[in-house]
């Protein structure tokens, strides 16, 4: 596919008050070697500033003595403060970015002393650090018999109490920071146990409460949440763990778009990340999600950010799949057998377990991969299937009809519904994206595609699937 992924570019930050300086006094180190200023963003990170640390252990990252257009303040979130790859510790900065704090490699537990949420983050961090050693010294007690399952889950749950009750104290005393909003961002909400509900009807409610409450402690229009490590994952586990359907991921994805729309930030890469999960996605079924993205919003003017060569490369890429997705009635061919009477695809008409499954195969002999393949569908899967309902309508795409006839000759396919086009009559190549081959289309008795572009294997797999089915459904 010709479009790796959405166009997305960083709009600078607003200047506000002073630039940034940020004070770091590393009691171990007293050469004069570099430390690094990194931020997240949207599941990577990207570098921001360098210091020099003066030969005494201190090092500042002071915006004001950047180039003149760089002189300003960082936008709220979480940083990275790195000395090598393996030796760093998070920093998170909010309004006040007039900040000290102090720690050495060894331990990398910053005391921060000035700054007022990066003081919070810093408790917090020292807060969770401890618990998370109650809870190991507990569980540890638990697997040498020092202690009994009753007490083992009333230790765990008067240590969640703890931990919950004092993330809640955090968001409502620093309510309005960004502080506040990333510790909401990280607890998850808690889904009811719907008792007043039939059992056999729990698991699904709890599903459809989790899936419309899963982001109701992040608010995606704010462009802060880009810039913590824990949001884009949370996203991301929401789009496969929460909507394991091709057909879903559209609506949902169309959700998390429009609920990131109050911020421009938000809604551009909100908009570029959903993209860019169709688009990369191997799972079959996807070019229908990232179709109707770009249909509602790249084709239609939303993104008015993008590059226009790019938006010509999606038309381009849109035009492929308009006829072909997964689940949609598949086009009829009005093609030519090798004796020139005309043959077409809606004549396979499934009759007395006849047809119940039809591929439309696209292959040109000079393709390597083609050559490979064929004979393999041809006696591997087409042998084994065909008297179970199993047939192959197979389109020559080019125009050669000796070509055409010794390669059906030297693989012996002669049992197949053979057709080409030497007139261009059909459009098979609009309708089928044949441009390339192998093109693999598996329709099922109602004629719509189920699968395509798959291997031989998978081939394999779904129709001894469908039999399965169809010995089930009998029964």
């Amino acid at each position: 596919m010709a479009l790796i992924c959405a166009f997305i570019s960083f709009a600078a930050p607003a200047a506000k008050d002073a630039p940034y300086r940020i004070e770091l006094k590393m009691t171990d180190i007293k050469d004069t070697s570099k430390v690094f200023l990194a931020f997240y963003y949207n599941g990577k990170t990207y570098s921001k500033d360098t210091a020099q640390f003066n030969g005494k252990g201190v090092a500042v990252f002071d915006g004001s003595k950047r180039k003149e257009k760089d002189k300003q303040r960082l936008e709220e979130g979480m940083y990275i403060v790195y000395f090598k790859q393996d030796r760093f510790f998070d920093l998170l900065v909010g309004k006040d970015q007039n900040i000290k704090l102090k720690a050495d490699t060894t331990d990398l537990t910053p005391v921060v002393t000035q700054g007022e949420e990066s003081i919070y983050f810093s408790k917090l961090v020292k807060f969770m650090s401890d618990k998370n050693k109650e809870r190991k010294n507990i569980v540890e007690a638990k697997k040498a018999g020092k202690m009994d399952s009753v007490t083992f889950e009333a230790k765990l749950k008067k240590l969640s109490d703890e931990v919950e009750a004092f993330q809640q104290k955090e968001i409502e005393t620093t309510k309005g920071t960004f502080y506040s909003a990333f510790v909401k961002g990280t607890i998850q909400v808690e889904v009811p146990d719907f008792t007043e509900l039939p059992d056999t009807a729990r698991p699904m409610a709890r599903y459809q409460f989790t899936k419309n409450h899963f982001f109701d402690n992040i608010d995606l229009s704010d462009p802060r949440m880009l810039r913590t490590p824990y949001f884009p994952g949370k996203v991301d586990n929401y789009m496969t763990r929460l909507i394991p359907i091709p057909d879903s991921l559209f609506a949902a994805a169309d959700v998390l778009i429009q609920k990131s729309e109050g911020n421009k930030e938000t809604y551009q890469t909100m908009l570029s990340k959903m993209m860019n999960y169709g688009l990369k996605s191997n799972m079959m079924g996807m070019d229908k999600m990232w179709y109707q993205i770009a249909e509602k919003y790249y084709l239609s003017g939303k993104a008015d950010w993008a590059d226009s060569s790019w938006i010509e490369d999606l038309k381009a890429e849109c035009k492929k799949v308009r006829y072909n997705m997964i689940g949609m009635p598949a086009k009829n061919l009005r093609m030519r057998g090798i004796d020139s009477t005309q043959i077409q695809l809606k004549d396979l008409r499934p009759e007395n377990g006849k047809n119940e499954f039809v591929l439309v195969y696209f292959f040109e002999p000079s393709c390597g991969h083609c050559k490979k393949i064929t004979p393999v569908l041809h006696d591997s899967v087409y042998v084994k299937y065909k008297d179970k309902g199993f047939e192959v309508f197979c389109c020559y795409t080019q125009t050669d009809k000796k070509e055409w006839v010794d390669f059906l000759d030297k693989h012996k396919l002669y049992d197949w519904v053979n057709v080409w086009d030497p007139n261009r009559e059909s459009y098979f190549w609009e309708f089928y994206d044949a441009t390339v081959t192998p093109g693999v289309y598996l329709l099922d008795k109602e004629r719509k595609i189920v699968a395509k572009k798959i291997s031989t294997e998978s081939l394999d797999q779904i129709l001894e699937e469908e039999l399965i089915k169809r010995k089930q459904q009998k029964k």
